[in-house]
């Protein structure tokens, strides 16, 4: 409890109220002596709002996340000042934020507003307190009563001007009598209903309504529905109804399956689904909804390629209902329709997943994969073979397992690198120690690399702009060419492109290909842009082993969440299942493996912490897989962030990653019980 403070209340504070005090605070950063502001209340009562009209007063543009899950969310105002805007409603452990790089962002920044500062022990003391509650416990989400606490008299004074400063210029633009202050709002609603119907009716309705019109049965509405009798009754919408409207659609295609995110403003969506066949299609219902343009970009969105969706059509089938048709390519496919609360940088959203009715297994597609590129290999290799007699070929080696020599469809590594790995003493060589030399039989090691993050989740973003997602795939699918053009080695990744996989199912499928190690590889971000380096983690069964790592595992972890898992998902069990099944033995190989990859990649960039750090990462819990996390290097600071673009950055990453895991088998043979063998 703050006493002896200076203390101002305001009593039926409303969103406009709410805008007007963040314009008076921000005035007073303007003018410095402001720098910590503590937001007090409970949930839903309008933190957030008010420190994001700051934060706009103060000239940050674009959407202005709530930082729940992220702890931290940054703005650059100027090139010498700052934004950090603090939620520690999630906060663990209340001493927490010292160690997680907070204090600097409380010392640093311009203007720091924290939400929830009563779970963090020991924090500076505030320029303001600010406390919010509902003006009345029997109307919640109604006027709010805020008491605002100075730490200085003179700062309530200022502030007492500033505002009255602000009021005086709101209310000369309002200095008109009642009845024409009524006048003007009926007019403006009515002229913004007006400006809607016109927008909706100067599109084409062949955009709007593909194949509306039709003969027989049609999914998108009763036969002979024209386009101009559907819109007489859009027109015909109740002025009082409040329609569903949509941020934003997108759509992920991959192999394993297609995702529809439908983002909009409202957490009452009702929506029903059904699947029609003959030909196959899925029908999704909208309710309390009017026709969007954007939903037109749907249909752009469909690409040739997608294995699920053919095609899309969209129309207003009644008054209050908008339906989304989706011609299917095959019969054969499940769909999972859900809705997921806001988070991150998104809001609502309507997910729609396809997926096939019986799941392709991971490792029959892995073989089949390099069963082709042996293929290849075998005739690139073909004019050798034709060689004058007694000179040796290629070794004779057939069938999916068998390792190929690099062809035109593997492009080799350098030979001196090739040579390395070849003689590793866990892979080949004859003249190591009888307790480190591998099987006499041809061992194929395979290693699951994880690009983490993809689709709706794109991981941490740079100030560039520069997403997570992107920069790690390109720097697994360099991982993998390394580790594909070295005898008896192949890498699988858990996803092989820009769509979502949830953190249970790549621990699946790395158990499914029979990997022997698992690599998931990120961009790290911080609170501060002035974090930097390289980090390696492992599995925890006992509590993090500093509170930064236990602030990086619970913001990976939450890539579910941001990614879209339906509540329930049997996913979740399966995680939770191989959680129970982690081994000390694994986590002592996992520290290994980690030691070894963290000595070759500080030979490229500066490591963050110089041991192997240890958490409970959800993406690491394969009971009976060496794995670690390699955080690359801090995508937030704006010096790593251009390294992470750079093509050259890149590949040394990888090649480090690499030689640690060649030095790791080197040391650690795999089994010949386990993985592949030919």
């Amino acid at each position: 409890m703050i006493v002896d403070r200076p203390a101002r209340e305001f009593n039926a504070v409303d969103a406009q109220g709410l805008t007007l005090l963040g314009q008076a605070l921000a005035r007073m950063v303007h003018q410095g002596g402001l720098q910590r502001v503590y937001l007090r209340g409970g949930l839903g009562v309008g933190k957030t709002s008010l420190a994001r009209a700051v934060l706009q007063s103060l000239g940050v543009t674009g959407r202005i996340k709530s930082p729940s899950f992220s702890v931290a969310e940054t703005y650059e105002l100027s090139p010498s000042s700052s934004a950090a805007h603090l939620d520690f409603y999630r906060l663990d452990d209340p001493t927490a934020w010292r160690s997680a790089g907070l204090r600097d962002c409380l010392a640093e920044a311009t203007i720091c507003l924290v939400e929830w500062p009563e779970k963090a022990h020991g924090l500076p003391l505030a320029d303001l307190d600010i406390a919010m509650d509902w003006e009345s416990i029997d109307a919640p989400q109604g006027p709010r009563r805020l008491r605002f606490r100075f730490a200085q008299a003179d700062h309530q004074q200022r502030f007492e001007a500033v505002l009255q400063g602000l009021q005086h210029d709101q209310d000369l633009h309002q200095d008109q009598d009642p009845q024409q202050d009524r006048d003007l709002q009926n007019d403006t609603a009515s002229l913004r209903l007006l400006q809607t119907r016109r927008r909706l009716l100067a599109l084409p309705a062949a955009c709007l309504l593909p194949q509306v019109v039709v003969t027989g049965s049609s999914a998108l509405g009763p036969t002979g529905l024209s386009a101009a009798a559907l819109f007489l009754g859009l027109s015909a919408w109740p002025e009082s109804a409040r329609a569903l409207e949509l941020v934003a659609v997108r759509i992920w295609p991959a192999e394993d399956y297609t995702r529809v995110a439908i983002e909009h403003d409202t957490s009452k969506i009702r929506y029903e689904t059904f699947k029609l066949t003959q030909p196959d299609r899925l029908v999704v219902d909208i309710q309390d909804m009017v026709l969007d343009p954007r939903l037109r970009e749907l249909l752009a969105a469909v690409q040739p390629n997608d294995p699920y969706i053919e095609a899309v059509r969209v129309g207003q089938f009644s008054k209050r209902v908008v339906r989304l048709v989706f011609d299917l390519k095959q019969g054969g496919i499940r769909p999972k329709v859900f809705s997921l609360p806001p988070i991150a940088q998104y809001r609502h959203r309507l997910v729609i997943d396809l997926y096939p009715l019986v799941e392709p297994d991971p490792l029959l597609a892995f073989l089949k994969q390099y069963e082709q590129i042996e293929q290849a290999s075998q005739v690139a290799q073909s004019p050798r073979d034709s060689g004058p007699p007694g000179t040796p070929g290629p070794a004779a080696s057939t069938g999916p397992l068998a390792m190929p020599t690099p062809g035109p469809a593997m492009k080799a590594l350098p030979a001196d690198q090739a040579g390395a790995i070849a003689s590793a003493p866990g892979i080949s060589d004859p003249k190591a120690p009888a307790q480190a030399r591998r099987p006499s039989s041809p061992r194929v090691v395979t290693i699951a690399l994880d690009a983490g993050h993809g689709g709706e989740d794109p991981g941490a973003v740079g100030r560039r702009g520069t997403k997570e997602k992107d920069v790690v795939l390109r720097i697994a699918r360099e991982l993998k060419r390394r580790v594909d053009a070295t005898p008896n080695m192949r890498a699988f990744l858990t996803r092989d492109g820009d769509y979502f996989v949830p953190l249970a199912r790549r621990v699946r499928r790395a158990r499914q290909v029979q990997a022997d190690l698992f690599v998931s590889i990120h961009a790290d971000a911080w609170v501060s842009p002035t974090a930097k380096g390289a980090s390696v983690f492992a599995l925890s069964e006992r509590g993090a082993s500093s509170a930064a790592a236990r602030y990086m595992a619970n913001k990976e972890n939450e890539a579910d969440l941001i990614g879209g898992v339906e509540v329930g998902n049997a996913d979740d069990l399966v995680a939770q299942t191989l959680l129970n099944m982690s081994t000390a033995a694994q986590i002592k190989d996992s520290r290994k493996l980690g030691e070894a990859v963290l000595s070759q990649i500080g030979r490229v960039n500066q490591l963050h912490k110089p041991r192997v750090e240890q958490a409970n990462f959800a993406v690491l819990r394969a009971p009976d897989i060496p794995s670690i996390l390699v955080e690359t290097a801090f995508i937030s600071n704006p010096e790593e962030e251009k390294k992470l673009r750079d093509p050259r950055y890149q590949r040394d990453v990888a090649e480090a990653v690499f030689k640690g895991i060649q030095a790791y088998l080197a040391q650690n043979p795999p089994l010949a019980k386990r993985g592949l063998a030919s």
